[in-house]
C-alpha cells in the first residue's frame, strides 16, 4: 500500500497502447462527483466496489455498505484491518436476536422534511406498486408523514395510529407546522369513511406485522446513532439478505435506513464545513432502495460531505425519471460490459469516443469511464481496473 497516495482512490490501470500508469480519483472530485456504476453480471463490479471499499479501510475513512447478498458483506468484514475493528457497527437485519434499531421519522430538520418524506412516500409507491398505488393513498400518506415528522417522538406504529385513534390525532395536530396540513385533519379527514382510509391501514399493517420490520422501526429501543457513525468515521456493515429477510422487506429496510442516513447527513449543517469528515456509501444493486427523491438528494448530501457510490447491472431496473436524475447527479461514471439496449444509449453519452459495439465487446474487469478531475468532467477513455486484493492490508483475516 505504501506506493499508492493515501489522498487518491485507485480504480485502475490505463490500457491504452504501452501506458500502463495507474490512475484514481483525488478525494475532493470522488466527493463532488459520486461514482456511478454499471455492468452485466460478472463484469467485473464487484471487484471494483471491493478495490474502493479496502482503501477507505486502510486510510480512516467512513463507509457504509449495504448488501442484499450477503456475500460481499462478509468479505468485507474479514478484510477488515486490526486498527479497524473498534470502528464496526454491523447491522445483521436477518437476525431475530437484533438489538439495534433506527427511526426514518426521527429528529428530520423542517427544512429537509420534504425531501424525507417524498422518499418515504416513493418507497412505498415501489413496494406495493403501481396497480395497489391511487391518487387518494398517496395523499392521505404524504399528509400523515408530514404530520409525524414534526412531531418530537412518532413511529412507523403512528402511521395507523393517527388515522384510527381521534386524542392521538388532536395531540399530533397541535405540533403540526404547515396550514395546509393543519386544515386537512381539521376540515377533510372528518368528512372520510373507513373505506378512504382503508387502503392505508391495510397497507402499513400489512408491512409492520412482519417481526423484524417491527422490532426494527419500533422495538428495538437501542438505537443506532448514525450521526455519530458518520462523524466518528464508522464502518456500518448492513446485511439486508433477501434470501433470508425476503425482497419486499431487504427493499423496505435499506430504503428505510437510507432516509435515516440521509436525514443524519443533513444534520452536519450544524459542524463547520472543513471540520465535516467524509462518508461514503456503497449501494450493489441500488435499484433495490432508489428513489427519485434520493436522487436529488445526492447534491445536497455532497455539500455535507456524504457521497454514493451505487452500481447495478441494467438501465431498465430504472424507471426514466430515476435513470435521468442519476445520470445528472453524478459525474464519476465507470462503465462495464453492457446489453446492446444500454450500450446504445451510453454510445450517446460517451460520443464520439465509443461506439454501442465497445461497449458490449468489453472484457471482464475492462471498462470505459468519464470521471471529474480537479472539478472539470474529462473525455472518456478505457482501462482495466486493479484486482482488489492489491489493496487489503496485511492485519486482515483474509
Amino acid at each position: 500500500m505504501s506506493i499508492f497516495n493515501s489522498q487518491t482512490s485507485y480504480i485502475a490501470q490505463v490500457d491504452y497502447r504501452d501506458d500502463k500508469r495507474v490512475f484514481g480519483l483525488h478525494q475532493s472530485d470522488r466527493m463532488k462527483g459520486g461514482m456511478y456504476i454499471l455492468g452485466k453480471t460478472g463484469s467485473g463490479k464487484t471487484n471494483l466496489i471491493e478495490s474502493l471499499i479496502f482503501q477507505d479501510l486502510a486510510n480512516g475513512r467512513g463507509i457504509c455498505l449495504m448488501d442484499v447478498n450477503g456475500d460481499l458483506i462478509q468479505k468485507i468484514a474479514k478484510a477488515i484491518p486490526e486498527h479497524r475493528k473498534k470502528d464496526i457497527v454491523y447491522l445483521n437485519t436477518a437476525d431475530l436476536n437484533l438489538t439495534w434499531g433506527y427511526n426514518p421519522l426521527k429528529k428530520v430538520s423542517y427544512h429537509y422534511r420534504h425531501l424525507i418524506a417524498s422518499h418515504i412516500i416513493e418507497t412505498f409507491q415501489k413496494l406495493w406498486g403501481s396497480q395497489s398505488w391511487g391518487v387518494r393513498l398517496e395523499y392521505i400518506l404524504n399528509k400523515v408523514i408530514t404530520t409525524l415528522l414534526d412531531q418530537e417522538k412518532a413511529t412507523f406504529a403512528d402511521i395507523t395510529r393517527i388515522l384510527t385513534d381521534d386524542h392521538f390525532r388532536i395531540q399530533c395536530i397541535t405540533n403540526v407546522v404547515s396550514d395546509d396540513v393543519k386544515s386537512f385533519w381539521l376540515k377533510e379527514y372528518p368528512k372520510y369513511s373507513k373505506g378512504d382510509v382503508l387502503p392505508v391501514l391495510n397497507k402499513v399493517g400489512s408491512f409492520m406485522a412482519s417481526p423484524i420490520i417491527k422490532k426494527i422501526l419500533v422495538e428495538n429501543t437501542n438505537q443506532l446513532s448514525i450521526s455519530k457513525i458518520l462523524n466518528e468515521s464508522k464502518i456500518l456493515l448492513v446485511n439486508l439478505s433477501k434470501g433470508t429477510l425476503g425482497i419486499d422487506s431487504s427493499h423496505l429496510l435499506g430504503s428505510l435506513l437510507l432516509n435515516s442516513i440521509s436525514n443524519a447527513g443533513f444534520q452536519r449543517v450544524k459542524i463547520p464545513e472543513n471540520e465535516r469528515k467524509p462518508f461514503f456509501i456503497y449501494l450493489d444493486e441500488f435499484q433495490n432502495f432508489t428513489t427519485e427523491a434520493l436522487i436529488n438528494m445526492f447534491s445536497e448530501l455532497r455539500k455535507m460531505q456524504v457521497s454514493f457510490i451505487v452500481a447495478h447491472q441494467y438501465l431498465t431496473q430504472l424507471n426514466v425519471k430515476v435513470r435521468d436524475a442519476v445520470i445528472g447527479n453524478v459525474t464519476n461514471m465507470v462503465i462495464f460490459r453492457l446489453s446492446y439496449q444500454d450500450a446504445k444509449y451510453f454510445a450517446q453519452e460517451f460520443y464520439p469516443i465509443f461506439t454501442a459495439h465497445d461497449f458490449v465487446s468489453l472484457e471482464n474487469y475492462h471498462i470505459y469511464l468519464r470521471l471529474l478531475i480537479h472539478g472539470k468532467p474529462c473525455r472518456a477513455f478505457s482501462a482495466k481496473t486493479l484486482p482488489s486484493e492489491v489493496f487489503k492490508l496485511p492485519d486482515s483475516n483474509t
